[in-house]
């Protein structure tokens, strides 16, 4: 029970607009406490585009920003794309201070993503 209320973090997995994308809705604060399951959910899909929306994640620390890297490298070495969208300027301000805004791939709305990786 106590893993349950430390887990502060939900991930859905629903399909894109179109065959072959899928989308990891993430809500909450995705930090060392509970990534895990975000990293888990991550590298068990195949999808050949992946979408993670970030719309509801107020707050990452750096180990969860290094799950985020995870994707980035797993993808690229699987010839998948994938694209992070909806991220608060919060996270923006992250990326950019911790000079990984040039590697990761965002775009401000799911359809702009879904356009964009064909």
């Amino acid at each position: 029970m106590a893993a349950e209320t430390t887990n502060e973090v939900k991930i859905e997995s629903e399909p894109g607009s179109r065959p072959g994308v899928r989308v990891l809705r993430v809500t909450g604060p995705l930090t060392i406490r509970n990534f895990f399951e975000f990293q888990d959910t991550s590298r068990k899909d195949t999808s050949p585009i992946l979408i993670i929306d970030l719309a509801g994640v107020p707050y990452m620390d750096s180990a969860a920003l290094g799950s985020l890297l995870g994707v980035h490298v797993s993808c690229e070495k699987a010839g998948r794309k994938y694209a992070l969208v909806n991220v608060c300027d919060r996270l923006q301000k992250m990326f950019e201070i911790s000079g990984v805004q040039e590697v990761l791939v965002t775009y401000p709305t799911q359809p702009e993503a879904e356009a964009a990786l064909v």
